[in-house]
């Protein structure tokens, strides 16, 4: 029983942390995605034979550049939420974390940016996240499939201008 207690305590501050992300507005690599995917919906229908057709279309032509800009917003975020939260749980976490102290992600850019990272490791630390991040260890993907909410998005569009 204690499992599936601890199971859903977990689950309810997921969620209690999604609802909290859920109420600020989006930043704006996410927003230009959105917005280019809403802009372009109509002609992304026209030229296309179907809805996935459409769909990829809008995501990999029309908008690549906005949602390759909220991959990597994306990716990135993940990727440093995941190593602080790895380096939280670690014995050395204040000495290791003290690197990444000044590490955010551009929220325009969606890139690693060191505003006011600490310590001689700095700029070794911030090759290594792009390495990991690039490689999708951290974010939980690689490659070049955009992510999943881009692409429920893209579809919404697309399906909204099919009626």
């Amino acid at each position: 029983m204690r499992p599936f207690l601890f199971a859903c305590a977990v689950l309810a501050a997921a969620a209690a942390t999604t609802c909290a992300a859920a109420q600020e507005p989006p930043p704006p690599a996410l927003k230009g995605a959105e917005t280019c995917m809403r802009d372009n919906a109509g002609l992304a229908v026209q030229s296309s034979s179907g809805a996935a057709d459409a769909a990829a279309f809008l995501v990999g032509y029309l908008c690549a550049g906005p949602v390759e800009t909220a991959a990597l917003y994306d990716r990135n975020s993940a990727t440093l939420r995941n190593l602080r939260l790895m380096l939280e749980s670690s014995d050395e976490a204040n000495e290791d974390a003290d690197w990444m102290a000044g590490m955010v992600v551009d929220p325009v850019t969606g890139e690693l940016d060191l505003k006011s990272a600490k310590g001689e490791d700095a700029q070794s630390g911030l090759m290594a996240m792009q390495m990991l991040s690039g490689m999708g260890i951290f974010g939980g993907r690689s490659g070049n499939e955009a992510p999943a909410f881009i692409r429920e998005t893209a579809a919404r569009f697309v399906m909204e201008h099919r009626r």
